[in-house]
């Protein structure tokens, strides 16, 4: 047991000086005083471990809040693009419309005045005609042949 406990103790011995710089990097606060010099490499282990988590959880909470940014920018655009894309195509369904009714009506009020002048222009030239055909009748009934032959005849 004693050899056991020798051969230990010779490991730990030839493992201290093998990695010295190893065990001062690890505990560099050695001193005569065990106790003090363990809780003073323990403390500054336990330092060293929660600057690295500390560093490591800011690390994944700005990747974290950079990947959630990146999505809701993402998502606030493609929202605002379909957003977008439906006014512009209910603005130009609307537009569509309005022209359509706009040269429906302009058609139909076109149609309206050619027919109200059509009319018009009709009725007039059947004013005009009955007017015609009472004046020729009227001339015709006071034309005396026999007077106008004399009448061209008659010399002054």
């Amino acid at each position: 047991m004693l050899i056991k406990l020798g051969i230990i103790g010779t490991v730990l011995v030839l493992g201290g000086m093998m990695f010295s710089t190893e065990i001062i990097t690890l505990f560099p606060n050695t001193s005569a005083l065990l106790s003090d010099s363990l809780k003073d490499d323990i403390n500054g282990l336990n330092e060293k471990v929660t600057n690295s988590a500390e560093n490591r959880l800011d690390a994944s909470i700005d990747k974290t809040i950079q990947s959630i940014s990146d999505s809701v920018y993402e998502g606030i655009t493609e929202t605002g693009d379909k957003l977008v894309e439906n006014v512009n195509e209910k603005i130009s369904e609307g537009i569509t419309e309005t022209g359509d009714k706009l040269v429906e009506n302009v058609n139909e009020k076109i149609s309206e005045g050619i027919t109200e002048t059509g009319d018009s222009i009709k009725s007039q030239i059947v004013e005009s005609s009955q007017s015609s055909k009472e004046t020729l009748v009227n001339e015709v009934s006071e034309f005396d042949p026999f007077s106008f032959i004399k009448n061209i005849f008659k010399i002054n």
